[in-house]
């Protein structure tokens, strides 16, 4: 049974058409998103790994080797039960750093163009013979079907042209489905749904194939049995051993094309939109693989059964012939028709990104017009790309001419894509490496592999290099065994070695940072020359074009959920690093590198980004275990302290920009952590900016007491610590000290009424006798006759009004509020005359000790004070100097002019302040007095009003030795000159 070249051609299109429908429907949404981008879809698309190596060459294999034959399959699944190892750490780079292909990743990792370049010719030189194995699988099909049973080496014809229209159709289908997005990096859900509907349909039909070789060629399963039984060949097949080093060769083989190759790189990681699929593809594509060996014996033994002609490559078109079928033979086609179409269109697309990126773009000066439309280039660049690289694998098909079965292309293939493995594994595991060593050991494997088994294999041709292996070799059976470990030991003595010899640039030690497990990212915090996100667009325009620019920042922005006038620098760097990923998807991580450095650098220095690497830590999908579990839950309750701490922090950059703002300072500012963090100081405004500002800029390391008006003109009260880190960053602790300002005045007048209270007494008999007197001479004017007499008598009782007068004033003007909130206006003040004033109010008191006062001041000198808040000080300061002194006791007031500052010493006799208590002395609530006898304020009282006032208290004590040592407090106050006044607000 035969069918024309008409039949096959139209089953050919036939089910192509299908394929294009399906992936039609998928980009319309016609077939639902839940099930288009459902993970078994994406598992199922991961079958493309599966070419018409497992639906015709395996069927060879396992006919030589038995179940040998189930290396192919545990290679593949040994890849994905060591994903989290391998692939999780790949697909987050790929995703975050849009990295579509092994070429981009290596690019990535070693800083390199010239990796590009490099892994891109090896990677394309590598998988020609896998895509003439595909197109042989496929030109053979149709040979056989149409009626050529005979051997394929006799008949020296195969349907060429056939192979040739069948490329032609998926180049149509590979530029339709797989290059509708403008990035390599957008998942073409299209592509995906129709390579998962081909694995159904591949695994369908090989399923059927082998119920037709169980039933149709055996009879059943007893008969199968039976056969295998009295068959002495095939109870050899079932033994067959291979060696120990064949058996780790081929599962290495096998285990590097399933992460190495470019279209399951391309599927594993470029179309892959979530991570739980990959999780889902760890347990889901091992169990596919296995079903997917289940036929692989049956077919085998059916083949063997019927003693056909035929490569055994093509048991299940053996089978059809042999049951007259034209059912079995359509069934047999689509297998190896699914197999061998979907790895041409997913590895040819994968290349045409890798050579688009690598190979085109690099050698041309990527300069466009402002209105010129680089997608679009880009797009059929990579469509030319595409047709280019299946006509090649079909000119290499050509070539071979029919020479070599599909076991010995696809061992050939997959021996040369073990050379990619070291570089790839190296990338997230071994930060030493770097791009000398990687070139060094890839181009070293790859020319032994291709003298020692590419060349012998593909064109008959054995160099001298050949011919001395296999001389030293001998067993020819052994010979791509020993030529794949040594190409493979070669590649990784090479890096290794190399590595260690050469130096590492700084850019790769940066990207071995990034591409380590244990953090997603080490980014500095660097500047930018840029002030706000509209100037990408304008910088990068000479580069992209003015649309091409504006369209790439607009789309960053959108997936930063970031507004075009942003202009914090630490969302100016997450923006600059997302275009730069963006732009690697599109253009290649070399390039898009390229691009960024020249047209948007960073000026020189900087340190960690402290914020973004916060965020990268809190991100939901970043999930540590062992210790790297205990050294976050460490940080997070580290964080959650100084958020939760009572007191303000903020921390700034040496240029300014802020990186803490926690929950205290939120409150005590009013400012959101998320409003300001990133931010640079320069940038805001209000008082709190000016008061940070100020502080930053200062050679103080504290400020006890500042006042700030808040935006309602409410009156807050704040101290100031600061303290520089190694990085030269700044830390700033800002305590709110309103209450405690609040409760401290409200002490300070108790105070001051308490000691109005005590000077009641004296008041009293003060005022008592002027009063008497007034009395006595108000009697007497009844009496005076003459002119004169009441003229006396009048004046004698103004003077005694004028002297209760005085004392009354004295006391209303002491027992005044004066809150510091209160606007000072600080006026000239003759020193003396305040001097004198307190002494006056210091001797009404008449139980009191009384001492001896004596005022020196100079009676021309005057101070820039508040005469209230100087008297009440003086008042302060006289009063303790009596308390410390005994009944033989001396204050003593003088003052002296320096410059423009005048200072009033206050000595007295008394008996000193203890060694212990001098430096809390002016805290409050701090005495030297037994319990009740003082609340420890007036020297706090003093403190507050001469900062209040622009001026100083100092102690000194003791002034002498002996019974007697005394203190000395020293004021200092700005001179001034009369007709000055000043309104300030402390």
């Amino acid at each position: 049974m035969s069918f024309s070249l008409a039949q096959i051609l139209l089953f050919v299109a036939g089910y192509l058409f299908v394929l294009f429908t399906v992936a039609y429907l998928a980009d319309r949404e016609i077939i639902p998103r839940r099930v288009t981008h459902h993970p078994a879809v994406y598992v199922l698309s991961l079958g493309v790994f599966a070419g018409a190596m497992a639906s015709n060459g395996v069927i060879d294999v396992a006919y030589r080797y038995g179940y040998n034959f189930l290396l192919y399959y545990a290679g593949a699944g040994l890849v994905f039960v060591l994903a989290t190892m391998l692939l999780l750490p790949l697909l987050r780079l790929s995703r975050v750093y849009q990295l579509a292909s092994v070429a981009d990743m290596l690019t990535f990792r070693f800083r390199s163009p010239r990796v590009g370049t490099a892994v891109t010719v090896a990677m394309c030189l590598a998988l020609l013979p896998m895509l003439a194995l595909q197109i042989q699988a496929v030109g053979d099909s149709v040979h056989i079907l149409a009626g050529h049973t005979q051997s394929m080496e006799e008949e020296g014809f195969h349907h060429q042209g056939v192979a040739l229209l069948t490329c032609l159709v998926i180049i149509v289908f590979a530029i339709l489905f797989g290059t509708r997005h403008r990035s390599s990096q957008e998942r073409n859900t299209g592509l995906v749904t129709a390579m998962a509907f081909e694995s159904l349909v591949k695994l369908g039909a090989l399923m059927l194939l082998m119920l037709i070789a169980v039933y149709g060629v055996f009879d059943g399963p007893d008969k199968l049995q039976e056969w295998l039984q009295s068959h002495p060949p095939a109870r050899t097949q079932m033994t067959q051993t291979m060696t120990i080093d064949k058996v780790h060769t081929m599962l290495m083989v096998f285990f590097a094309g399933a992460v190495c190759m470019p279209h399951v790189f391309h599927m594993l990681f470029a179309e892959n939109t979530d991570s739980k699929d990959l999780r889902s593809a760890a347990w889901g594509m091992p169990m596919y693989m296995m079903l997917l060996s289940l036929p692989v014996l049956p077919l085998a033994w059916a083949g063997m059964h019927l003693g056909h002609n035929l490569p055994m490559e093509y048991s299940g078109l053996a089978i059809a012939a042999s049951l007259s079928s034209p059912t079995v033979s359509g069934i047999a086609f689509v297998a190896t028709l699914s197999a061998s179409s979907a790895t041409i269109i997913v590895a040819t697309l994968a290349l045409a990104n890798m050579c688009l990126n690598h190979l085109v773009l690099p050698s041309r000066q990527l300069s466009l017009s402002q209105n010129e439309n680089i997608y679009r280039n880009l797009k059929w660049l990579r469509r030319g790309l595409i047709a280019v690289l299946i006509l090649a694998g079909y000119l290499f098909y050509l070539g071979l001419n029919g020479r070599q079965s599909l076991v010995e292309l696809g061992f050939v293939a997959f021996a040369g894509t073990l050379q990619f493995l070291p570089g790839l594994v190296a990338t997230p595991h071994w930060p030493s490496a770097n791009r000398h060593g990687l070139l060094a050991g890839l181009w070293g494997g790859l020319i032994f592999w291709f003298f020692t088994i590419m060349l012998p294999t593909t064109r008959g041709y054995v160099p001298e290099i050949g011919q001395l292996f296999t001389a030293l070799v001998g067993d020819s059976d052994s010979i791509w065994t020993i030529a794949t470990m040594l190409a493979l030991a070669i590649n990784v003595a090479l890096f290794i070695v190399v590595s260690l010899l050469t130096r590492t640039s700084a850019e790769e030690r940066v990207a071995a940072e990034i591409c380590s497990m244990d953090d997603l990212a080490r980014p500095i915090r660097q500047r930018l020359p840029l002030q706000d996100a509209a100037e990408f667009a304008e910088k990068l325009a000479p580069a992209l074009g003015k649309n091409t620019a504006q369209a790439e920042v607009q789309t960053a922005l959108q997936q930063l959920q970031f507004t075009s006038d942003e202009k914090r620098p630490y969302a100016l760097r997450r923006l600059r690093r997302r275009v730069e990923a963006n732009l690697s998807g599109l253009l290649g991580p070399a390039v898009a590198h390229n691009i960024i450095e020249r047209c948007i650098p960073f000026q020189a220095g900087g340190t960690e980004d402290i914020n973004l690497i916060e965020r990268s830590l809190d991100a939901p999908h970043i999930q540590f275990t062992g210790l790297a579990a205990d050294l976050d839950a460490l940080r997070r309750r580290y964080r959650e302290t100084l958020d939760t701490l009572p007191v303000g922090i903020c921390s700034l950059g040496a240029d300014g920009e802020l990186l803490m703002w926690n929950r205290c300072m939120e409150d005590i500012t009013g400012v959101a952590a998320a409003d300001i963090l990133g931010s640079l100081l320069s940038a805001q405004s209000g008082p709190w900016q000016d008061l940070l500002d100020d502080f930053r800029s200062s050679n103080s390391d504290a400020v006890l007491k500042t006042e700030i008006i808040g935006p309602e003109d409410a009156p807050s009260w704040v101290s100031l610590h600061k303290t520089v880190t190694v990085e030269g960053d700044i830390i700033i602790l800002v305590e709110d000290i309103s209450a405690y300002e609040r409760m401290e005045e409200e002490l300070l007048h108790n105070e001051r009424l308490a000691s109005i209270g005590r000077l009641a007494a004296g008041v009293a008999h003060e005022i008592g006798n002027p009063i008497t007197g007034i009395a006595c001479l108000a009697q007497n004017l009844e009496y005076a006759e003459e002119k004169d007499e009441v003229s006396t008598t009048a004046k004698d009782i103004l003077k005694q009004t004028e002297r209760v007068t005085r004392i009354v004033e004295s006391l209303v003007n002491f027992s005044h509020v004066g809150s510091s909130a209160e606007q000072l206006e600080l006026m000239p003040c003759n020193l003396a005359d305040c001097v004198d004033e307190a002494i006056h109010l210091l001797n009404l008191d008449r139980e009191a000790r009384q001492i001896r006062f004596s005022n020196h001041c100079d009676r021309e000198v005057l101070v820039l004070a508040d005469s209230q808040r100087l008297l009440q000080v003086f008042i302060n300061l006289l009063g303790n100097a009596r308390d410390a002194c005994d009944e033989e006791g001396h204050v003593q007031v003088q003052s002296y002019t320096k410059g423009e500052r005048v200072l009033i010493d206050v000595d007295d006799n008394g008996c000193g302040i203890p060694a212990g208590l001098r430096s809390q002395v002016f805290e409050p609530f701090v005495t030297t007095k037994e319990p009740g006898a003082g609340t420890g304020l007036g020297l706090a009282m003093v403190y507050s009003i001469m900062e209040d006032l622009g001026g100083s208290v100092q102690l000194t004590s003791p002034l002498h030795s002996g019974p007697r040592p005394g203190s000395r407090f020293t004021l200092e106050l700005a001179a001034t000159q009369y007709e000055q006044t000043f309104a300030v607000t402390p």
